[in-house]
């Protein structure tokens, strides 16, 4: 009697707990219902419509798949973008990551302000995108600008700005993003790092071992999976990069340094031409979750072979 008493005070805890549970998530589930789900519905509803605010003929008709076909088939400046934002990211994420490991390695030694330099070292990151590119937008000012001021006595950009012109805006942005960005890479491979255990780098350094051969043989091994997570994070973040690009050229001069982000910006907002821009930005989305897919199927796979290791 006693038995049936108890598992009937657990069940009925049980089934409080869960109440409870649902109680608490409710609030949090209609949020993300109202601000995540019921934008992308809307989203792949007009993408499937002709609806321009610039014009009185393309009210919203149902038009099919003819704006991706157009995006995909015949907008030679949506491949463009792409390849803009392809480039960017094949350069930025590996230098970045290069960089971050480099100052990691050097910050994972005990030395006299070394939270000093890792609080500067990490400023660039805590910045706003905008504001980062509001402060490079001053330094680079033609004629007055912090920068500028010392490339004009060696010769450069004399007579025109470092934006001016395709491969020099274009090469900007990427130094900025890796400016920004390396210290976010470096404190990700810094943690790792710290948590790699002393016992082997100990016993391969009375072996012998060089500096370099503990690096490549234990400790970036043991670093697998945080690497790729982190490549990935700065993947995907690169991929979407925005504002930085607004706010210094706006893709310009022409269409130098457009990218997914201010082509699906230009296509909404300058043009109105919000059916297809919702096409280019569901396009945009898909490419990101399959780029992630990836990685967790890399990382997933890594994953068990550095634990049985």
């Amino acid at each position: 009697m006693s038995n049936g008493v108890a598992s009937g005070g657990v069940l009925a805890d049980s089934a409080s707990t869960r109440t409870f549970l649902w109680v608490c998530m409710g609030p949090v589930l209609v949020f993300l219902l109202i601000v995540a789900i019921a934008p992308m519905t809307l989203a792949i509803m007009d993408s499937f419509r002709e609806l321009s605010l610039t014009s009185l003929t393309n009210r919203g008709q149902f038009i099919g798949l003819d704006n991706y076909r157009d995006l995909i088939a015949t907008d030679s400046k949506f491949y463009a973008a792409i390849a803009h934002t392809a480039i960017f990211m094949a350069v930025v994420v590996p230098v970045e990551f290069v960089l971050g490991l480099m100052i990691a390695l050097w910050l994972n030694r005990e030395f006299a302000g070394r939270r000093l330099v890792l609080t500067i070292i990490m400023i660039p990151t805590m910045i706003a995108p905008v504001v980062v590119g509001m402060i490079w937008r001053f330094f680079l000012m033609p004629s007055f600008g912090v920068l500028t001021v010392y490339l004009n006595r060696i010769g450069l950009f004399e007579d025109t700005s470092v934006f001016s012109g395709p491969v020099t805006a274009f090469g900007a942005l990427m130094i900025i993003d890796i400016w920004e960005w390396t210290p976010f890479i470096m404190l990700i491979m810094l943690a790792g790092l710290s948590a790699v255990p002393r016992a082997p780098i100990e016993a391969a350094t009375l072996d012998g071992a060089s500096r370099w051969q503990i690096l490549r043989h234990i400790e970036l091994p043991m670093l697998v999976p945080l690497i790729i997570i982190a490549l990935m994070l700065r993947a995907i973040d690169a991929s979407k990069i925005f504002d930085t690009i607004h706010v210094l050229t706006g893709g310009g001069p022409g269409n130098a340094t457009e990218v997914i982000a201010t082509f699906a910006y230009r296509t909404n907002f300058l043009t109105w031409n919000l059916g297809y821009g919702a096409a280019v930005c569901l396009v945009l989305a898909f490419a990101s979750l399959v780029v992630a897919a990836l990685f967790y199927k890399i990382v997933s796979g890594k994953a068990p072979t550095q634990e049985a290791a």
